[in-house]
């Protein structure tokens, strides 16, 4: 009840839980008494994390004291890390730390006293199927530190992890390897790709492959137990054998799960494997249905939160598929092509069962997915993974024979690279549905699971009716599409027809990267554009351009237009072309009007379907007048704020004359330089033009028709509601 009531004090909903527990427990509920326990452990880790947060934001803090637990990504002018924090009231949670420009190399396990600034962790919001608030909830992350100049951080301990170690001896064994990514990413789950491997992964349906969890660690666990057969020769009784070998192979499943970090997807797989060995230790069964159920139970309430991520449900649904596979369809014969059409089924029934989820949580799905993972899936699991183990373990104990199989096992991985670099070539590959409602989805994958488990012809029939609203708002998608997309205290403008789109500058640069690598491009992929004709770059600032270039490497006919002089091969806004498909483009300023020769800005006015859209780029106070005199009919419906609404600009006369019905504003959410101005904001009130801005919103999009528009919010449609509220 605190979740969503906040005057409901937090000990009245505990003295709460524990009295159901109690009267549950009395009536011999147990499935209330284990609902109540799961609700009450809920509760408990959500208020522990936000009185931790609280105590660390809330109070003037200038120094952290705690050790780097996760392996430092190193950038080009900074590096990035996991900070475990050592003392005060949130000791033991994690902030997430930037460092300009260190002057010392970072390793896992050094303690550092850290001069810091704080703050809170908000996720942009714009791209499918994952929420940093959600993230570092789950993770139990706090906050966002960058580490001041000003004064000197504090070596207190240099001791580096064994992963560390590991690490680095694997980068250097693996540096001249063409895999070296993949190579890292199986065996210590460090997965540092680059964007066009992660586009790859993406298209080709292949995530699950690299990214350590209850795939890797089951099949160290299985092959362990085979190999582990000739225990039997030693002439131990039949139960000490079982034991024996089950506690071999899970030691060494939970040794693969270190070097991978005890990543959350590997600790949930160890706990799946415990709940088997414990069972299988007292030579006990159970079917399917109740070990998915009590394995689902056991996860949630050691942590609860799990339940907020995509991941959890991925993980627990294809386990259940995978039972329902096997229960629904045993084998019954032994002979090789019989075995063969059963691993061609399998795959297409779990390819088909998870699409609704991929849907849910990313917004798409992969046409290569069935052919991926039955190419893959079996090479990896049976080749390509235990020679990579059994090298890596080579390379610890005897490193001159580790040199020799290092080129062999890149060889193994060379058609998955291949394939990556196909698939990543491709947008076609990668189909992107529309935004549906997430309701509907559940809906058609409820059908389908009780279409595989009924298998009666009325089952058939809801299923195709199920289906009918999907396929409805498929049709009823608009042409027309501007997306105000949330990169910070920068900006970035798409507008979109179909497949087709339009991008009026790239996103801020950052020390660690680019807005364009990290969420512009994801974006311009996940909203289904394959063709880019035109990038409109609007001033020279480092808050629009980003890393441009990057953009032309995946759309190779991709037209810059701009007056900024340092960006080679674009053509002058003049020669901006006036019709985009059916939309009118007008370039309303440049050099020669802007008055401002250091700083040009291309000012563009689109008229879409009737409606009429200003983006001014960075437009000065003097720019509008100039603007005013030379166009005294100009009008638009929709504005975007010049400078993020800065004090000096979007005066009033401005304000009056182009008589907007909606303003925009993009800026980053911890608005350090308070923008839009409160100035700028009375005047808007004033003149009742309503405000949207990034900050708030998340990614703003906005579906044109000719006669209306939808405006949709990408924070809104998250789920869970209350997470932007914390």
């Amino acid at each position: 009840m605190s979740l969503f009531l906040p005057a409901v004090p937090p000990f009245f909903v505990l003295w709460l839980l524990l009295a159901s527990v109690a009267f549950f427990s009395w009536r011999r509920c147990w499935f209330c008494v284990g609902l109540a326990l799961y609700f009450l452990s809920w509760h408990s880790a959500l208020l522990h994390h936000q009185q931790a947060m609280t105590a660390l934001l809330q109070t003037p803090v200038s120094t952290l004291e705690g050790r780097i637990t996760s392996i430092p990504k190193q950038y080009e002018r900074s590096s990035q890390f996991e900070f475990t924090l050592l003392q005060g009231p949130a000791a033991g949670y994690k902030v997430q730390v930037h460092w300009f420009q260190p002057k010392e190399s970072l390793y896992a396990g050094q303690v550092w006293q850290l001069p810091v600034q704080l703050s809170a962790l908000r996720d942009q919001a714009s791209r499918d199927g994952f929420s940093a608030e959600r993230q570092a909830l789950v993770q139990q992350q706090l906050a966002r530190a960058s580490v001041r100049s000003d004064q000197p951080a504090v070596l207190l301990g240099n001791q580096p992890l064994l992963r560390q170690r590991a690490y680095m001896v694997m980068q250097q064994a693996t540096e001249s390897l063409p895999s070296q990514s993949l190579l890292l990413a199986l065996t210590l789950g460090e997965r540092q790709f680059t964007s066009n491997e992660w586009q790859g992964l993406r298209h080709a349906s292949l995530g699950h492959l690299l990214a350590i969890s209850g795939l890797h660690i089951g099949l160290v666990f299985g092959w362990c137990c085979y190999l582990l057969l000739p225990l039997r020769l030693l002439g131990l009784p039949a139960h000490w054998q079982l034991r024996l070998k089950l506690l071999l192979a899970f030691a060494a499943a939970a040794l693969y799960a270190w070097l991978a970090g005890f990543a959350i997807p590997t600790v949930r797989a160890l706990l799946g494997l415990s709940l088997l060995v414990v069972y299988s230790w007292h030579w006990q069964r159970l079917s399917y249905h109740r070990f998915w159920l009590l394995l689902v139970a056991l996860l949630l309430l050691i942590q609860p939160l799990w339940g907020l991520t995509a991941g959890f449900w991925l993980s627990v649904g294809a386990v259940g598929l995978i039972f329902i596979f096997l229960w629904r369809f045993p084998a019954r014969d032994s002979r090789w092509w019989s075995k063969l059409q059963r691993l061609l089924g399998f795959h297409l029934f779990i390819t088909l069962c998870m699409m609704p989820f991929t849907l849910l949580f990313f917004g798409g799905v992969s046409w290569l997915a069935l052919l991926s993972n039955l190419l893959f899936v079996p090479w990896c699991s049976l080749v390509a993974i235990p020679a990579l183990l059994v090298t890596a373990c080579l390379q610890a104990l005897l490193p001159a024979w580790a040199a020799v199989l290092w080129p062999w096992v890149d060889r193994l991985f060379t058609p998955l690279r291949w394939w990556l670099e196909l698939a990543a070539s491709q947008q076609g590959f990668w189909w992107r549905l529309p935004e549906l409602p997430w309701v509907l989805v559940a809906m058609v994958a409820v059908s389908l699971l009780l279409l595989l488990l009924v298998r009666k012809p009325l089952m058939l029939l809801f299923a195709a009716l199920s289906c009918l609203p999907l396929g409805g708002l498929l049709v009823q998608q608009p042409d027309w599409r501007l997306h105000l997309l949330d990169v910070g205290q920068g900006q970035a403008v798409l507008l979109q027809y179909r497949q087709h789109g339009l991008l009026y500058n790239a996103g801020p640069a950052w020390a660690h990267g680019s807005a364009t690598e990290q969420l512009v491009l994801p974006y311009l992929q996940q909203a289904g554009v394959k063709e880019l004709h035109y990038l409109v770059l609007s001033h020279s600032q480092a808050d629009v351009l980003g890393s441009w270039p990057v953009l032309r490497q995946h759309y190779p006919a991709l037209h810059v237009v701009t007056d900024v002089p340092t960006a080679h091969a674009s053509r002058p806004c003049t020669q901006m072309p006036q019709q985009f498909f059916q939309a009118e483009l007008v370039v309303l300023q440049d050099k020669s009007l802007a008055g401002n020769m250091l700083y040009p800005s291309c000012v563009l006015w689109l008229d879409v379907a009737g409606w009429r859209i200003l983006l001014p780029g960075a437009m000065q106070p003097a720019d509008e007048a100039r603007l005013l005199h030379a166009y005294p009919k100009l009008q638009a419906d929709i504005v975007l704020l010049a400078q993020s609404g800065h004090s000096r600009s979007t005066s009033l006369d401005y304000l009056q004359q182009l008589q907007p019905k909606l303003a925009l504003s993009s800026h980053a959410h911890s608005n350090r330089v308070q923008r839009p101005a409160a100035l700028i904001q009375a005047r808007l009130k004033a003149l009742q033009i309503p405000l949207l801005s990034t900050a708030e919103h998340g990614t703003i999009q906005i579906a044109i028709g000719p006669d209306s528009v939808q405006i949709y919010s990408k924070r809104a449609r998250r789920l869970p509601f209350w997470l932007d509220s914390m």
